[in-house]
């Protein structure tokens, strides 16, 4: 493989938020008249989310790290970009680039120790330390729309700099646990899928065909789908579901906000595993969909008589269960063989496990919640080692994943000199 200048400044796991801005404050102070580094806001729990602009061209673009916190790839192209950035004069004469280092600081607080020491985790170890928030808790999810106004700070402070730097493209770094590379636009840009075709077979990576999250999506070519409409119109159920209610989603995106403004919206999606494609017919599927919405259920039920506290772990892991449903209803079709099949299950497991961990922090003597743990640990384990046994998952390093992720952003960053043609996507949706 050819590398990447950009590879070169990529490191051997994601940084932790304290190495991030350790980072990009480094960046900052060693190219002082090319750099600036300002604080856009704060996260619900009181964290800095900081901004670093490489001043350049008049184009402007905009890349935002760790949208969901179990996706820290894009952690690690967020200083990498920085760095080849302001030493390489070329990648900046037309463009004008601002980097936020973190979406959600709260949430990848609560994920970063399964990566702070070890990349890639097993994936067992991944479901033990995954915190996955609820859809009206997700930055990324919780732009504004007809139906929608529950903003969080976090999603506040993108829409800030959104609304001021107008930025010709967003590109938003999120990513899978397994699988291929793909991803999602707020319209058809023509030149993606040929880009994305190019970079993965450059980076050893395979082109997804049909991802789950995508299920039901227009797609404009191989791996590349648009982005589903927001809806314009209220439900009468909590957005994200509830303890026996179905899924359903929050608001609408920065890729969608981003659109706003003529701008293009981008979600680049890498996966953290390389994995064999899974083989699952739809009544295989629908079968484990069916038996993990019966298990959680169960599950959950005890969790919340043997104690009345909540937690996020808790509240998450009632969330996945609400999605059994739409998923059950995607595979007669188009659902099949898909890995999220095996691996929402052992989400929403692992979330039960951190809940019942909480708890035994403060009270270690609970003899209820001690057993509860075990069998809650038994069923992670099991549902864990289904997935590995189907996936076959194996260990990626950072280089061809965060590699493909940051030079995916300067490809398409350097398509046009200003954000306005492509292919608008789909119209705002009303639901009722």
């Amino acid at each position: 493989m050819t590398r990447h200048p950009v590879t070169s400044y990529i490191g051997d796991r994601p940084p932790t938020l304290v190495e991030l801005d350790q980072e990009l404050g480094k960046t900052a102070a060693e190219h002082p008249a090319l750099c600036s580094l300002r604080k856009i806001g704060r996260s619900r729990e009181g964290r800095h989310m900081t901004m670093l602009t490489v001043h350049g061209g008049h184009k402007h673009v905009l890349v935002i790290g760790a949208p969901h916190p179990n996706e820290p790839i894009g952690l690690a192209v967020i200083p990498a970009l920085a760095r080849y950035l302001a030493e390489h004069p070329q990648a900046r004469e037309e463009v004008s680039w601002h980097l936020v280092g973190c979406a959600d600081p709260d949430g990848v607080a609560a994920n970063e120790d399964w990566w702070a020491s070890t990349w890639p985790p097993t994936l067992e170890d991944y479901h033990r330390g995954l915190y996955r928030p609820q859809a009206r808790c997700q930055p990324e999810w919780t732009f504004p729309t007809p139906a929608f106004d529950t903003t969080l700070p976090e999603t506040r402070a993108l829409m800030r700099v959104i609304d001021d730097v107008r930025p010709a493209l967003t590109v938003s770094l999120h990513g899978s646990d397994t699988g291929g590379v793909w991803a999602m636009a707020s319209r058809a840009e023509p030149a993606l899928p040929q880009v994305m075709a190019d970079l993965a077979a450059r980076y050893g990576l395979r082109v997804e065909q049909t991802p789950s999250d995508c299920i039901g999506l227009p797609s404009f070519g191989a791996g590349a789908y648009l982005l589903a409409p927001p809806a314009v119109t209220r439900t009468d159920s909590p957005r994200g579901g509830d303890d026996d209610g179905e899924w359903e989603p929050a608001g609408s995106s920065s890729a969608h906000y981003t659109s706003r403004h003529g701008g293009l919206g981008l979600f680049p999606e890498v996966p953290m595993w390389a994995s064999a494609p899974v083989r699952l017919s739809p009544q295989e599927a629908i079968g484990i969909l069916e038996d993990t919405r019966c298990v959680l259920g169960d599950l959950i039920a005890e969790h919340m008589a043997a104690s009345d506290e909540e937690t996020v772990f808790l509240a998450s892991a009632k969330e996945i269960r609400s999605i059994t449903p739409l998923m059950i209803r995607q595979n007669p079709a188009a659902g099949r063989d898909q890995d999220l099949v095996l691996l929402v299950p052992a989400r929403a497991a692992g979330m039960l496990l951190r809940h019942a961990d909480q708890l035994l922090a403060a009270a270690p003597d609970h003899e209820q919640l001690q057993a509860l743990r075990a069998k809650t640990e038994a069923v992670l384990i099991a549902w864990c080692h289904r997935a590995e046994k189907a996936l076959r998952p194996q260990p990626m390093p950072l280089l061809r994943t965060a590699g493909y992720q940051a030079e995916m952003v300067l490809a398409m960053a350097a398509l046009r000199p200003a954000a306005s043609v492509g292919t608008p996507g789909p119209e705002v949706r009303n639901d009722r």
